[in-house]
């Protein structure tokens, strides 16, 4: 009984150890910019000039939505004025011809256009 006691403490075991190197960013680790300039000599220097020309083309896009945005706003924001000058226009000359019931469409219509836009605009928002 002791020598099968023996052989059952005697097992063999196998550890497997794997090591695994991840890097993330615009541009390789220093070892490799070093490789890769040992392979062709400037090769690190053309790629740090590539990655700082992708980041300006980056910054310079960014900059034109931005002021695309801030335009659209802006003119979305003076016709939404103009439309409801307008439509209060209207409404007033109606209620002033004797037209009410026409003066209450369009004041109805115009708030429910408001209140709908705004509306979108925010179960829009909510969605994001």
């Amino acid at each position: 009984m002791k020598n099968s006691d023996q052989q059952n403490s005697h097992h063999i075991k196998t550890v497997k150890v794997s090591e695994q190197h991840v890097y993330s960013g615009p541009l390789p680790e220093p070892e490799a910019l070093a490789k890769y300039d040992q392979i062709v000599p400037g090769a690190a220097e053309r790629i740090l000039t590539m990655a700082e020309k992708e980041m300006q083309h980056r910054h310079k896009n960014d900059n034109l939505l931005s002021k695309s945005i801030i335009w659209t706003t802006i003119v979305s924001i003076v016709l939404a004025f103009l439309s409801v000058v307008i439509l209060s226009g209207l409404t007033f000359y109606a209620l002033y011809k004797g037209y009410d019931t026409v003066a209450a469409s369009i004041a109805v219509g115009s708030i429910a256009a408001v209140a709908g836009v705004f509306i979108f605009f925010k179960s829009a928002k909510k969605d994001k």
